[in-house]
């Protein structure tokens, strides 16, 4: 038997929502994957047997998760846009930069949500999920580890296997971003931004669009019959600080602010105010996350025989009328130079 053979997650995007594509799949670098089909049966409850006789299956979809470590490829770009769906790409050189936003609230033409066929190699045969909706993004980077990745997917019922494919993996060249090329910076809103911090060891986000599962199903047939709606979006995260911020230097949240009666919160209604940017090794390649309007909760900070005085500071994002919420951009010499939503 041969190990690690024909292991692959490839993303395909849609014209047609659930209508499978024959063009060219993008494979990704994914460490481990989830995706499966669910269903729930419809049992028969009659009086007359001690023992259900009959049933049959209800709705039927598929989800799960994929984990991939961070690098500058377009299957990490075309992820991202998935959350961001409107995409202005810029080419400088051989660097093309794709700056991905929330979708428009004034054109329903304008940043919609894309749908993707998914195909897993698993050693014999290759998985086909159509239909695939991204619904949840994890983010996070710390010190000494690369910058992770975690994408929840939702979608219509598995197809039949098939198979297998020869997967060409689109940054086997690159390596992925860690956070030992990391900037985090702040802007509380009396200037421009600060140097980036030192202070910060970690650092994650979320964004969720909590689908609408229940209403993507339709009479006359058992899977989904149309992308399921995205909801309220909530976007949170975490900061990790290597100490407790009692002065701020570069615009970090202090302990007495965030302490505060009225609490803490960053939006001058016209910079980005929070930024993560990993960057490649050579310093070239980056993603960068930028917040336009940020809340902090309360900090959790305390100190023991054994444990270094340290402060963790959760936060919601919220949206500016001017701004939005977040802003994405990826730029690298591996990325398309065509739009992401063409």
């Amino acid at each position: 038997m041969v190990e690690f053979l024909n292991r692959y997650v490839s993303i395909e995007k849609e014209s047609a929502y659930g209508t499978e594509p024959s063009g060219t799949p993008i494979y990704g670098e994914v460490d481990d994957e989830s995706l499966g089909t669910t269903y729930d049966l419809m049992t028969r409850q009659d009086m007359s047997r001690p023992i259900a006789a009959k049933s049959v299956t209800g709705t039927e979809r598929s989800e799960g998760d994929i984990n991939l470590a961070i690098q500058v490829d377009d299957f990490v770009g075309n992820l991202l846009y998935s959350f961001f769906p409107q995409d202005n790409t810029s080419t400088a050189g051989a660097v093309h930069t794709h700056a991905l936003k929330e979708p428009s609230l004034t054109d329903a033409a304008v940043g919609v949500y894309p749908s993707f066929t998914v195909r897993v190699g698993r050693e014999e045969k290759e998985h086909t999920f159509t239909g695939m909706m991204t619904n949840s993004l994890s983010v996070s980077a710390t010190v000494g580890e690369y910058a992770m990745m975690s994408v929840g997917f939702v979608g219509q019922r598995e197809s039949a296997t098939s198979a297998l494919s020869t997967a060409t993996f689109d940054g086997a060249a690159l390596d992925a971003l860690y956070f030992a090329n990391g900037e985090v910076k702040f802007n509380d809103g009396t200037g421009a931004a600060a140097a980036a911090v030192a202070s910060v060891k970690s650092f994650s986000l979320d964004v969720n669009l909590n689908r609408d599962t229940d209403n993507a199903y339709g009479i006359g047939n058992s899977t989904y019959s149309r992308a399921p709606p995205a909801q309220r979006r909530e976007v949170s995260g975490t900061l990790e600080f290597n100490k407790v911020v009692y002065t701020s230097s570069l615009d970090e949240p202090t302990y007495d602010g965030l302490v505060a009666s009225d609490g803490l919160a960053y939006n001058d209604g016209s910079n980005t105010v929070l930024s993560l940017k990993l960057l490649d090794e050579a310093g070239e390649d980056y993603i960068l996350f930028e917040f336009r309007n940020v809340r902090f909760e309360a900090p959790e900070a305390s100190v023991s025989g054994r444990d270094t005085n340290t402060m963790t500071v959760n936060f919601i994002g919220l949206y500016d009328d001017d701004l939005g919420c977040m802003k994405v951009t990826a730029s690298g010499k591996q990325l398309s130079s065509s739009q992401y939503d063409a």
